[in-house]
């Protein structure tokens, strides 16, 4: 059951880097992960010790107003948090005890009017000016945190670091004009905003490495060129499809196609989608007109070899044989891939199984979608 609940967590706190509405549900998520009564993300003036960015789950609407209006600034917890760094966890009895919670205000008469007790916390970002921090607030009956709580938000705490960086590329600096571009070099996936000619004006750095990887596309200053005639023209049409997307005789279809590769490896996957008005300001170059997505199943995502760890115990190889089977790889073709015996990649698949108690190759499969994260490492 804690697996389960850690996966959506994560999967939550990674949405809600692309899109900050979407904030309170990773925080309901942490929430109910360790078993907290509601949660928190505050962005903290250092100056005033309030609230300049404030975000909850599972918290009265009042209490959130009146913590953001008046308590925040009196709250014992959080001047020890401004000194601390990032991924730095706290909780109430690091900071104080409980003859001394029952002298303070914010312990004896904020924090009774909504049932609540206890937090813990830690530290994502931290500035001269400023510092950011996610907290889980509990009852009295739930109890202090304990250690199963403090590990919990620990290897929650990177996964909420990247995520705060995504959405501090995208909305922290109004009127930013490459707010966007800063966002798609996060991606592990190959990312190119096009104009409609089919020329580049953006790229980012994952789209480069997988071009120099192979012969099945290249990218040069100007443009992304496949390798055969038939992928060309496809790119073509998927390009021409994207802008006529108003006209309903386009063909959703015609803007996704795979790029085929040799010694049984999975295909590239490769899409065209139109961009909105308002992404074309966000980018430097208005002008452009379409996104273009190219994903390599076989990417090794560090975010998912992390997790795979974390919640099983297995092996850098065992994690990098469950992704590469999860994207249908053979594990033939996986041996070949990594210059190791068959019967070597059998032993893996053997010991994973013991280790996550996965039956088949299909369960296997179906719970490594369930981690993917398409995140570059930092």
């Amino acid at each position: 059951m804690t697996t389960n609940l850690y996966v959506q967590a994560v999967e939550a706190i990674y949405a809600s880097g692309l899109d900050s509405e979407l904030t309170p549900q990773a925080l309901a998520a942490t929430s109910q992960l360790l078993g907290a009564s509601g949660a928190t993300l505050e962005v903290i003036d250092k100056a005033t010790q309030r609230p300049v960015e404030f975000h909850s789950a599972g918290l009265p609407p009042i209490a959130c107003s009146q913590y953001s209006e008046q308590f925040a600034a009196l709250s014992p917890r959080t001047p020890p948090i401004l000194l601390q760094k990032p991924g730095e966890v706290s909780w109430d009895y690091k900071l104080l005890d409980e003859p001394a919670m029952k002298r303070d205000p914010f312990y004896s008469e904020f924090l009774p009017k909504s049932d609540l007790r206890y937090f813990i916390s830690v530290v994502l970002a931290q500035r001269p000016d400023r510092i950011a921090a996610v907290s889980v607030q509990r009852t009295r009956r739930q109890g202090h945190a304990g250690d199963r709580e403090i590990k919990l938000m620990q290897r929650l705490c990177p996964h909420f670091q990247r995520a705060y960086q995504m959405r501090a590329r995208l909305t922290a600096v109004p009127g930013h004009a490459n707010a966007l571009e800063d966002a798609l070099d996060l991606l592990a996936d190959g990312v190119a905003l096009l104009r409609r000619d089919g020329q580049i004006v953006y790229a980012n750095e994952a789209l480069r490495i997988l071009a120099a990887r192979g012969n099945d596309f290249r990218v040069d200053r100007k443009a992304v060129e496949f390798s055969t005639i038939d992928l060309r023209n496809r790119f073509a049409a998927a390009l021409n499809a994207v802008q006529r997307v108003e006209d309903p005789s386009v063909a959703f279809g015609l803007t996704d196609f795979a790029v085929p590769r040799d010694q049984g490896l999975p295909p590239y996957t490769v899409s065209v989608r139109p961009l909105t008005r308002a992404r074309m300001e966000e980018t430097h170059n208005p002008d452009a007109v379409a996104m273009l997505l190219i994903h390599d199943p076989l990417l090794k995502n560090s975010a998912i070899c992390r997790m795979l760890q974390e919640l099983y115990g297995l092996t850098n190889a065992e994690a990098h044989l469950v992704q590469a089977l999860g994207t249908g790889m053979t594990a033939v073709a996986y041996a070949r891939s990594r210059c190791i015996s068959v019967t070597t990649v059998y032993t893996h698949l053997r010991r994973t199984r013991e280790k996550t108690g996965w039956k088949s190759v299909a369960e296997l499969t179906r719970r490594f979608h369930e981690l993917n994260v398409a995140l570059r490492p930092n």
